[in-house]
C-alpha cells in the first residue's frame, strides 16, 4: 500500500507512539504495516469511489481501517517507494496529528459497535502554553467526507 523513509528505529514518532499501538489493540492485522501513516498510496478507482475519507491526519488510518474491514487485510499490499526525506516537527506540534488519529480510530470502533462512546469526541485539543502557564484550546477539526460515488451520483 505505501511506505516512507523507514529508519532502523521504525516509523515516525506519531506512528510508533499512537498509530501502531492503536492498530495492535484494535486492528492487529494492520499493525505489521511498515509505514501506516506514510501519506503515499495508490488504489483502484472503483475501490476509492466507495470509501469515505477523513480529513487531516485521519485520512490514512481511516482508509486503512475501511479497506481492511471491507476487503480484508489481503487486499492491502506494501511497496518500497524509496527514501522520502521530511523535516521532523517539534514534539508539541505532533499532538494535533495524534489527536486526529485517535479520534479517527475511536470513531470507527464506535461505528462498528466495538466500543461505545458516551459523548461526541471534542474537536479541540488543550495544550500547555509555556508563555502563560495555562492550557489553551487548539481547534483540531476532523471531518469525514462521504464516498465519492455518492457525490457523483447525487442530482
Amino acid at each position: 500500500f505505501y511506505r516512507r523513509d523507514l529508519k532502523e528505529t521504525g516509523g515516525g514518532r506519531v506512528t510508533e507512539l499512537v498509530a501502531r499501538p492503536l492498530l495492535n489493540l484494535f486492528y492487529p492485522g494492520l499493525a505489521g504495516l511498515i509505514q501506516p501513516l506514510a501519506g503515499e498510496m495508490a488504489a483502484r478507482r472503483e475501490t476509492v469511489l466507495d470509501l469515505p475519507f477523513f480529513t487531516g491526519y485521519g485520512v490514512e488510518i481511516g482508509l486503512l481501517i475501511d479497506l481492511a474491514e471491507r476487503y480484508g487485510i489481503g487486499a492491502i499490499a506494501q511497496a518500497d517507494l524509496g527514501t522520502r526525506h521530511h523535516r521532523s516537527r517539534e514534539l508539541a506540534a505532533l499532538g494535533g496529528a495524534a489527536h486526529q488519529i485517535i479520534r479517527t480510530v475511536l470513531t470507527r470502533l464506535d461505528e462498528g459497535g466495538r466500543v461505545k462512546l458516551a459523548d461526541e469526541l471534542p474537536q479541540t485539543l488543550l495544550r500547555f502554553d509555556p508563555a502563560t502557564h495555562a492550557a489553551r484550546a487548539i481547534e483540531e477539526p476532523l471531518d469525514e467526507r462521504p464516498p465519492l460515488r455518492t457525490i457523483l451520483e447525487s442530482p
